[in-house]
């Protein structure tokens, strides 16, 4: 980024059972390859995950850390396989209450993994729950969930200039294949 540049940033809030530690660990790793794409642009993907966040007491609840940082994203994406979690769905009705009252965040998404075992919670039940205010939609596996991230950052990069297409076989960022597709 050049100097006298303002950044646009586009924060993305991950909330997910630790269960869920791979995938969310991949989802960081495709925001740092997108970054580094843009590195002569003044526009920045952030991601915003518990992980990333100081674990030193600061005399508030750390939820409620993270909580506020849900209220600051402009999009919030929640994952699940088998458990929902009571901090997960903490930070889901977080993001419903603020949509609600500041639209902020102004995306809300709700990506349940594809999965043949025990589930801890009804599925039925939560897709009940959030698909009023939620766009409601699965993953297969890591690669699949990767699309799907660039696919809900696709429309907010495109506002500032950032081209995403699809080839028959990856997702570009300008002239750049940044994720081989599903085969």
């Amino acid at each position: 980024m050049k100097k006298n540049q303002t950044e646009k940033e586009i924060k993305l809030f991950l909330a997910s059972s630790s269960e869920l530690d791979l995938e969310r660990a991949h989802v960081g790793d495709l925001f740092n390859d997108i970054n580094s794409l843009l590195a002569d642009t003044d526009v920045r993907i952030r991601l915003l995950k518990w992980e990333v966040f100081d674990p030193s007491y600061t005399g508030e609840r750390k939820q409620s850390e993270y909580d506020a940082q849900v209220k600051k994203s402009d999009v919030f994406v929640a994952l699940f396989r088998t458990k929902a979690g009571k901090f997960t769905l903490e930070e889901v009705d977080v993001a419903v209450a603020a949509h609600k009252q500041d639209k902020r965040p102004q995306e809300l998404y709700c990506l349940i993994q594809d999965w043949q075992e025990k589930r801890e919670f009804d599925m039925n039940e939560l897709k009940t729950k959030l698909s009023k205010d939620y766009v409601m939609d699965s993953f297969t596996d890591i690669k699949d969930l990767k699309q799907k991230i660039i696919k809900i950052l696709t429309p907010r990069l495109g506002t500032y200039g950032i081209t995403v297409t699809e080839t028959e076989k990856f997702i570009q960022i300008g002239s750049v294949n940044i994720l081989r597709k599903q085969d």
